[in-house]
């Protein structure tokens, strides 16, 4: 006995009895129902088995009773139609996705996911979440807290290996809040390795606009790094760690003819050799225990036509040196464990604050490979040798870590500023915004004084030596008694020894401001406060 399967749509006027009656009929004809759809507006849809022989007979049926209008074939329910859609544009976006209902079973995967796990739907529906992810998967603890998960890495161990993945995760929640399920999208990690630093630098590059800077050293440095931008040849930054070298480098790559190519920078002292090397050249399927299957581009191919920044180059080992100096002489790598060269096209740009020149008399650092980097060198000076740059890059500072912390914007007084500008900075710009990021985070107020620096910092008037006209100089005492006197006695120690021998040789405030680099009133403030007897003018 062959039983035919089909779906009608019953059209009808809705009245009492009128869902038994079909049903009824059903009964009376044999008929096996399947499913069963109402729609408002669209009406009555069943799906059903039936034999060839009944059908007729059942129809006729139908439309004897009282209210049913139309009697129509489908091809699909409207749920059936709805997953159809759903699967279509699940397999459209560009990411694995799985849901999973209230219990933590899957109830929709999409090709890709599919892909990444190496299982086909069939095998996935209706499992266990865990079955797929793993023990403790993310998607499940979503599914319990109602709380979203971003870019979490997992390693999955199927087939006899691991598949490296990021997931994300939100709930799912009905009108009323609760939460019903959830769905998590999913990365395959090698796909994410070659796209990373595209995305990111896209959204992040810095052009020469964005260095902050107002002095004639940092002027010429700048119009001189636009100039060698615009070719290939290799650049060697120098400069004490905090300078930016970095900003340099991407603004560099961003001034030159391979702005819409890669820029990836990788700090070379923090990787080990092993990793190092397969992270520049890549490594082919089986170089190693643990190799992805399929082997790994090296960010020399990710960065092909574009630019590597590699930051510290004076860390790398013998042994990448020897590869480094071979893709610059012959513009090929091989990877880690493969035979095959491979051609590329990439500006490379380093960066150290280590003497170079050094570490080749001691046989550490390859001198054939040093000429070759060292094609055009740029030094960026230390901020105690530009300190007309330290208030425009403090205030630029102190703007960016107020919409970080979410406060109001700063200011700085006068004398802030000229306590900024008498520091060593020995970590330069970095140095400077971990400062200030402290005191923006310890104070209430809108203005930044002398007091915060000094209460919340390691910041201190230096101890000075002035000299007087005849070049004799005098040196700042502080008395020291039993024990140390506090910060603050300290300070206002040297504040009335500098004050006072300022107005002995000058008997006005306007000068004593003009030569302390402050104002005035502020002469006149601090001489009232450190108890000064002096006519001025």
């Amino acid at each position: 006995m062959n039983l035919d399967e089909i779906i009608i749509n019953i059209d009808f006027e809705d009245r009492t009895g009128l869902g038994y009656e079909i049903f009824e009929v059903c009964e009376k004809n044999g008929i096996d129902k399947i499913s069963m759809e109402v729609i408002p507006d669209q009406g009555m849809f069943i799906k059903m088995r039936a034999i060839e022989e009944n059908k007729l007979t059942f129809l006729q049926d139908l439309r004897g009773i009282k209210g049913v209008n139309k009697i129509s074939f489908r091809n699909y329910m409207p749920y059936e139609s709805r997953e159809h859609k759903l699967n279509t544009i699940l397999n459209a976006i560009s990411e694995g996705v799985v849901a999973v209902s209230e219990n933590g079973e899957i109830q929709h995967i999409n090709k890709l996911a599919c892909k990444i796990f190496e299982c086909a739907s069939e095998e996935a529906l209706g499992r266990g979440a865990d079955e797929l992810f793993g023990k403790n998967p993310p998607i499940l603890e979503t599914l319990q807290t109602g709380r979203s998960h971003r870019l979490i890495e997992r390693k999955i161990r199927r087939n006899q290996k691991f598949i490296r993945i990021l997931t994300s995760s939100d709930p799912i929640v009905d009108s009323k809040g609760n939460v019903i399920g959830a769905v998590a999208t999913i990365k395959d990690f090698k796909d994410v390795e070659e796209i990373i630093s595209k995305v990111d630098l896209k959204n992040g590059l810095t052009t020469f606009d964005d260095i902050i800077y107002q002095g004639a050293k940092m002027k010429y440095l700048i119009e001189m790094a636009k100039t060698v931008a615009r070719g290939n040849s290799t650049i060697m930054l120098r400069g004490e760690s905090g300078t930016g070298k970095e900003l340099f480098a991407r603004a560099i790559h961003m001034e030159g003819n391979r702005a819409n190519a890669p820029f990836i920078a990788i700090n070379c002292a923090a990787l080990p050799d092993s990793l190092l090397e397969s992270e520049l050249f890549g490594y082919e399927e089986g170089a190693f225990t643990g190799a992805l299957k399929g082997g790994k581009k090296g960010i020399f191919e990710q960065a092909n036509n574009g630019t590597i920044f590699l930051d510290e180059i004076g860390e790398i080992s013998p042994s990448v040196q020897v590869r480094l100096l071979r893709v610059l002489q012959e513009g090929t790598i091989r990877r880690v464990g493969g035979m095959k060269e491979i051609q590329v096209d990439v500006r490379i740009i380093t960066a150290t604050h280590r003497n170079l020149e050094e570490m080749i008399k001691k046989e550490l650092f390859r001198e054939d490979l040093y000429y070759r980097l060292n094609v055009i060198p740029l030094t960026i000076l230390p901020l105690r040798e530009r300190v007309e740059d330290i208030q425009p890059i403090a205030e630029h500072l102190l703007r960016k870590i107020a919409k970080k912390l979410g406060k109001k914007e700063v200011w700085l007084t006068t004398e802030s500023i000229n306590l900024l500008k008498m520091q060593a900075w020995p970590g330069n710009v970095r140095q400077l915004e971990n400062v200030l990021e402290r005191v923006m985070n310890m104070m209430d107020g809108q203005v930044i004084t002398l007091q915060h620096f000094y209460d919340w910092t390691d910041l201190s008037t230096p101890i000075l030596k002035a000299e007087n006209h005849d070049g004799e100089e005098f040196t700042i005492r502080v008395p020291v008694n039993q024990q140390f006197p506090s910060m603050k006695e300290i300070v206002a120690q040297v504040e009335y020894q500098v004050l006072s021998h300022v107005l002995k040789e000058h008997n006005s405030s306007r000068k004593a401001g003009k030569i302390l680099g402050v104002s005035n009133t502020t002469i006149l403030n601090k001489m009232n406060a450190l108890g000064i007897t002096s006519t001025v003018k």
